[in-house]
């Protein structure tokens, strides 16, 4: 995703679609007229040819012929009448042919073509108004039409209607070519002034073959000459012509339609409509096409501005820190990247700011002076951004200079003096002394990514917190790059060990837990230990935060909580049912959606009692979410699991919120336990802090006891369990199971 959206893409695309939608326009325009166009020709042309068989036949000659025919069609359907029954299609066409006629059909009562000369009619239905369901209801005998228009086939014929007495009946038709062909004379002007006569035209002409007009229904065309080659050559080949002609300052669409007498060319109709129509069609679809287009483009710039504005927002959110305003972690991983890979010899570096006990503010006041401070901070730390310089908020509590172009490391430590200065000096309002330390980090040739840079400056800021730098800053050498290719080594071993735990890189030890009263062990609490391949044994305190930090915690948590219920499982084998076993869970473990379904999945595969498992959880996690933790902890607690708060005493929480906390027993940190052999015995809490938590319904674990002494002193102030060297150590699982014979 780009850091910034440029609004020169969105104008492109709107101006593309405009045009696109403009140069629709005008075909949609352009097809809407000459499709109209073509069906007024067609539609003209029809009425041209109709009309022209009226130019070669005697009106005279018409009535005679159509008298004779009159009584022709009547002694026909008597004869068809005779031969209705028996009946079929062919005799019909033997009939049809004997009879020179064209068309017999055979109707039922209800107007059903069930007989023809015409296969393809068969089944037709005579529907209401139509000639033939007009004579099925007049009640007639006998009824012969004048010429007309076949409905179906459009062709012009005479038909004749009998009825039978079963109330079937015939009709027969003749085509009308039948009668025309004995017409001989023209009436030329007489026939274009009655096509005229009809509001279908605006004029009519007729040119002889000689294409000049020699009759028209506007005097003024008369002896005009046709002299366009195109039209005459596709006239001759008969084939109907049309364009537009312009006529008194205004549009004509003239179709010029071939006319033909017993096979040689007679001469051309011409019929003309005025454009008029057309054109006021023509501007009203282009209204309304122009509306449309102007609404939908209006609402896809709309749509684009929208998106354009939408897209800015994102960017932003994705880019920036809602809280500070300042770019974030993705954008500095772009920039970081960006800057490796230039080669144009200018030195770079990033450095990594972290206000260490920001934690305790959110903790002590809340979260919200914690972001006020945070605020503060982002703005102080501005302050020394520079055209060289660039700022970000990289997480929680940390910062990021992004520094270009500077001398030496001298330069980088003047900023880092500049940066501990502004983020320290007197910015808690509460007056709460805020510590900053800075990891530097030169780029070099040899980084591959942003990952990698970022990775180094985060070891550099442990290093400086470990205690083995007193400085507030500190560059990333050969020694943090050892330590961090041994961070890589035992994330790799973890990551094979969660994909395969038969490695046995991972592995538990468990310690007792004694009853004071009693002497009695009543449990253990399970340790997990490491044995790297590659480095030999590796400290909990090294490989569990690397666990959490490499997102490998989760399910290296399961594997252990899995391993300590099979060793319960082993103890109700051995009879010892009333035993527990303690194991520690991450915060990162215990915020999992399926937490609670995956402990109990697991102790019903292992076939354990609830009360036989203890989970240990520290006091942060309580603090930092507590209905999300009580809504995972509950349930648990409800089916009998136990719930340990691990090292009480070194958060922040309140004493008062013990009784709100969803555990039961708390275990007391060694640093208090090894206070009972340095501090005057009157001075120490232990004792009520004991009896706080016997008051509340917990027990209390005491652990790291080493010495005869604090044992008396926990026994006299009523502790419950004890755990620690005095006892026992850590011991593999057999050693444990000796311990209790």
């Amino acid at each position: 995703m780009k850091r910034t959206i440029r609004l020169r893409p969105y104008v492109i695309a709107i101006v593309l679609i405009l045009l696109v939608f403009a140069g629709i326009d005008y075909l949609l325009a352009r097809y809407i007229r000459n499709l109209y166009l073509s069906r007024l020709e067609a539609e003209y042309s029809n009425y041209a040819h109709v009309y022209s068989h009226s130019l070669t036949k005697s009106q005279s000659a018409y009535l005679a012929i159509n008298d004779v025919l009159e009584r022709w069609l009547r002694s026909a359907t008597s004869t068809v009448a005779l031969c209705a029954d028996p009946v079929t299609n062919e005799g019909l066409h033997q009939l049809a042919e004997s009879l020179v006629v064209d068309e017999i059909y055979l109707y039922n009562p209800q107007g059903v073509i069930e007989y023809s000369t015409r296969p393809e009619y068969l089944g037709w239905i005579a529907k209401t108004g139509h000639p033939v369901h007009n004579f099925m209801v007049s009640g007639e005998d006998s009824r012969v039409e004048d010429i007309r228009r076949d409905t179906e086939s459009d062709r012009y014929y005479k038909y004749a209607y009998l009825r039978l007495d079963d109330g079937r009946f015939i009709q027969l038709g003749v085509g009308a070519d039948i009668v025309l062909g004995f017409l001989s004379s023209f009436e030329l002007q007489r026939i274009v002034d009655e096509i005229a006569g009809f509001e279908l035209v605006d004029h009519v002409c007729f040119a002889g073959p000689d294409f000049t007009v020699i009759a028209s229904s506007h005097p003024e065309h008369f002896d005009s000459f046709l002299d366009d080659p195109v039209l005459q050559d596709t006239v001759r080949s008969g084939q109907s012509y049309s364009r537009v002609n312009r006529d008194n300052g205004g549009e004509l669409y003239d179709i010029y339609v071939p006319i033909y007498l017993e096979g040689t060319f007679a001469g051309t109709l011409i019929v003309g409509k005025s454009t008029s129509e057309i054109v006021a069609a023509s501007r009203a679809t282009t209204a309304i096409i122009l509306t449309v287009t102007t609404f939908v483009c209006g609402l896809f710039v709309h749509v684009m501005y929208s998106s354009f504005r939408h897209n800015k927002k994102l960017c932003a959110l994705a880019y920036h820190d809602s809280l500070t305003g300042l770019p974030n972690k993705a954008y500095l991983e772009e920039a970081v990247n960006e800057q490796l890979g230039r080669n144009d010899g200018v030195k770079r570096a990033v450095m990594l700011v972290h206000c260490r006990n920001l934690n305790e503010v959110n903790t002590l006041y809340g979260f919200d002076v914690g972001d006020r401070l945070l605020k503060e901070i982002a703005a102080r730390l501005s302050t020394l951004v520079r055209s060289d310089r660039q700022l970000f908020r990289f997480s929680g509590n940390r910062f990021v200079f992004l520094v270009q172009g500077y001398a030496d490391q001298s330069e980088l430590a003047e900023l880092a003096e500049q940066i501990g200065t502004e983020a320290e000096s007197g910015i808690d309002p509460l007056g709460h002394q805020m510590e900053v330390h800075t990891g530097i980090v030169e780029l070099t040739a040899s980084h591959r990514d942003a990952v990698e840079v970022l990775t180094q400056a985060n070891v550099t800021i442990q290093d400086l917190e470990g205690g083995k730098n007193k400085k507030s800053y500190s560059f990333f050498d050969i020694d943090m790059k050892a330590r961090l290719h041994r961070e890589e080594i035992i994330a790799q071993e973890l990551r094979s060990f969660v994909a395969n735990p038969d490695l046995g890189t991972v592995y538990l030890h468990y310690q007792p837990k004694v009853a004071v009263a009693t002497h009695r062990m009543v449990g253990f609490e399970a340790l997990a230990r490491m044995n790297s391949p590659t480095l030999g044994l590796v400290s909990p305190a090294e490989f569990i935060p690397m666990a959490e930090r490499h997102g490998l915690i989760v399910p290296l948590g399961y594997l252990i909580l899995d391993r300590a219920m099979e060793f319960i499982n082993r103890l109700n084998h051995l009879g010892y049912r009333n035993l527990h076993v303690a194991v520690n869970i991450s915060v990162l473990q215990l915020v999992q959606d399926d937490f609670v379904e995956r402990v109990e999945e697991l102790m019903k595969r292992a076939g354990i009692h609830p009360h036989q498992l203890q989970l240990e959880i520290t006091e942060s996690i309580i603090i930092d979410d507590f209905p999300e933790v009580q809504a995972k902890l509950c349930p648990l607690r409800n089916q009998g699991v136990t719930i340990a708060l691990d090292d009480f005493g070194t958060g922040y929480s309140a004493l008062s919120r013990i009784e709100d906390l969803p555990i039961d027993c708390i275990k007391i940190d060694k640093h208090f336990i090894d206070n009972i052999l340095v501090k005057d015995k009157h001075k120490l809490i232990i004792n009520d802090l004991i009896s706080m938590c016997h008051k509340l319904g917990l027990k209390v674990v005491a652990e790291g006891v080493e010495e005869e002494e604090q044992v008396r002193y926990l026994r006299e102030s009523s502790c419950d369990i004890i755990q620690g060297y005095f006892f026992s150590k850590p011991l593999v699982e057999e050693e444990a199971l000796a311990k209790l014979a």
